[in-house]
């Protein structure tokens, strides 16, 4: 797994491992200490919560289900999950269009959306749809440009962010 091979077999054995480990309680999804607190109280004031990841919607759904924040499970926190799968590369505009379009009854105005993210081609590819979108730089991500952070609002945590 650390080379990150993509076979099939290796796929389902690292699937099944993952849920096994966290049905059982010995793994959890560790989050940074913003995120549950942030997410709570976003759910409080109704703001919705979508997650796009590279990562499958079940492995999404395992992550969060299984998290070391408080409350643990953030699901029924979150409307929608979005994956490369169903919504396309997280760096093409398409994707976000595709995932905006889907929730357009509730949301019909792009500028109202934010996404967040630490990469800046996907942040790139949102603000391209029309939404708002800032990266996200946490510890452990690769050091940003100056000129990276001239071009778009950079935050350190969700904590940032108005409710």
């Amino acid at each position: 797994m650390s080379r990150d091979v993509k076979a099939p077999y290796l796929k389902s054995l690292q699937g099944y491992l993952w849920e096994r480990g966290y049905q059982t309680g010995e793994l959890k999804a560790p989050l940074f200490p913003d995120v549950a607190p942030k997410f709570a109280a976003w759910r409080k004031e109704k703001v919705e919560i979508i997650i796009y990841s590279s990562g499958s919607v079940p492995a999404q759904k395992l992550l969060f289900g299984h998290t070391n924040g408080e409350p643990a499970n953030l699901i029924p926190m979150i409307a929608d999950f979005f994956d490369t799968v169903n919504a396309g590369p997280k760096t093409e505009r398409a994707s976000y269009d595709k995932i905006a379009s889907k929730h357009a009854a509730e949301f019909p105005v792009r500028a109202d959306w934010l996404f967040l993210s630490d990469n800046v081609r996907e942040v790139e590819a949102a603000k391209l749809a029309g939404m708002q979108s800032f990266v996200v730089e946490r510890p452990g991500n690769a050091e940003l440009s100056d000129e990276v952070r001239q071009q778009h609002k950079v935050i350190w945590s969700f904590d940032e962010l108005e409710d």
